[in-house]
Formats: structure tokens, sequence, C-alpha cells
């Protein structure tokens, strides 16, 4: 499996290896459970990405913190994760710049942020963000790190919503060929 260019890769940090080689040693798991975006670095009245470090304990700004709802884990490369990041609630609109995944424990465990000309989303006040993705984290290994999701029975949105799509277009198909027929027999 090959590492998809529009992925997110994070930066493992140095608390959140700690925590996790703990949990090791004391027979257990760790277990990830939540996901924060933030606006990144002001930058004269707007916000920017950054290049993380492996020092972080936390986002560079942090505007909110949210349960994952639902997530598998993808062997030998990471998980793939649900969240949903709540719209604003003052009428801002806030751009997510950098994107920090959890622990239970309350640990940062890593962190994502780049610099690029967009964001990767916007946080508004008329609707959620629904960020669902694939985590890789093949630096650190698996067996000692698990997810705790608050609704494991979401099914994968995507597949949800390429279904829809898929009988959508068979259907404006087959509405096609029936105009058509209906050309050819000179039937308006």
């Amino acid at each position: 499996m090959a590492v998809d260019v529009l992925a997110l890769v994070p930066t493992i940090v140095d608390v959140g290896l700690a925590a996790c080689l703990r949990a090791q040693g004391d027979g257990i798991e760790a277990r990830l459970s939540h996901m924060a975006v933030g606006r990144g670095i002001a930058d004269g009245g707007t916000w920017k990405g950054y290049v993380p470090s492996r020092t972080q304990t936390g986002l560079v700004r942090e505007d909110v913190r949210a349960p994952i709802l639902s997530g598998t884990k993808v062997p030998d490369f990471g998980f793939r994760v649900l969240a949903r990041i709540p719209r604003t609630t003052d009428g801002s609109e806030l751009p997510i710049r950098e994107v920090g995944w959890y622990l239970e424990s309350g640990e940062m465990l890593c962190v994502w942020s780049e610099v690029a000309a967009a964001p990767l989303a916007y946080r508004t006040p008329r609707a959620e963000v629904d960020l669902a993705h694939e985590l890789y984290l093949r630096q650190l290994p698996l067996s000692i790190l698990n997810i705790t999701v608050q609704q494991p029975d979401i099914p994968d949105p995507m597949a949800g919503l390429f279904g829809l799509f898929s009988t959508e277009c068979r259907l404006f198909i087959a509405a096609l060929e029936a105009e058509r027929r209906s050309v050819d027999r000179k039937i308006y």
C-alpha cells in the first residue's frame, strides 16, 4: 500500500511515543481517542501552517478537540478515523492549519501541519467538518496502540456516498435511454 499524496502524515511527538511505550511496559495498549484542530501560527492578521516538531506537547493554537467517532486499524500503516469537528458558535470562519491526535491519557500522540497556501478546511458557523482520513503511523509499532471510538457502528461515509452516486448515475442513464427511445419512435 503506497502512501496517498493527499494523506495526512503526522509527526509523532516525544510525549506520545513515551506514553505508548509506558503503556506497553505495563502490558496494555495506549488508546487514541481525540482529535484537535487549530489555526497554526499567527501571521499579520491571518494564520499559517508550520513544520511540526517532535518536542511539541500540544497544538500551537488549538481551537477545538473532538472525540473520534469511528475508526479502524489499517494493518502495517495506521488507522482510518472519523471525527466531527463542531461548527463555530461566534459567527467566525476559522482555518484548520494544524491537527493533533490525542491519547485517552491526554497526551498528544502526533501532529500534522504544513506550510501551504490553503488550509486543510475551514470551521464555519454553518456546518460541522467531518474529518475522515487515513492516519499513517509507520514509525510506531501498531501493536502498542489501539483506538477508542464513540460510535463504532458509523459506516464508512465514502462507501455510502459512492453507493448513492452510483444509483443516481444509473437512474440518470436509464432516463436518458428512455428519452432516446421516445425520440427514435417520434413520441414527444
